[in-house]
């Protein structure tokens, strides 16, 4: 978020997109975030939405979703 901030982006202007538990928090705070199908339980909760596999090109998915 602190990039966001430098370059005069919102919350709500900021898609974070993960796949591990390390992940969780970034998912949390960013308006829109993204989690793969394939990433464990805990990550697709903390998500505002669930994408595709890697396999089938989630993070393309997403972008095509949203934009």
């Amino acid at each position: 978020m602190a990039l966001a901030a430098r370059l005069g982006l919102g919350r709500s202007q900021v898609l974070a997109i993960g796949d591990g538990l390390n992940d969780i928090s970034m998912l949390r705070k960013a308006g829109v975030g993204a989690a793969m199908e394939n990433a464990p339980e805990e990550v697709r909760e903390a998500a505002d939405l669930v994408t595709g596999s890697c396999e089938e090109s989630g993070v393309a998915q997403v972008l095509e979703q949203l934009l």
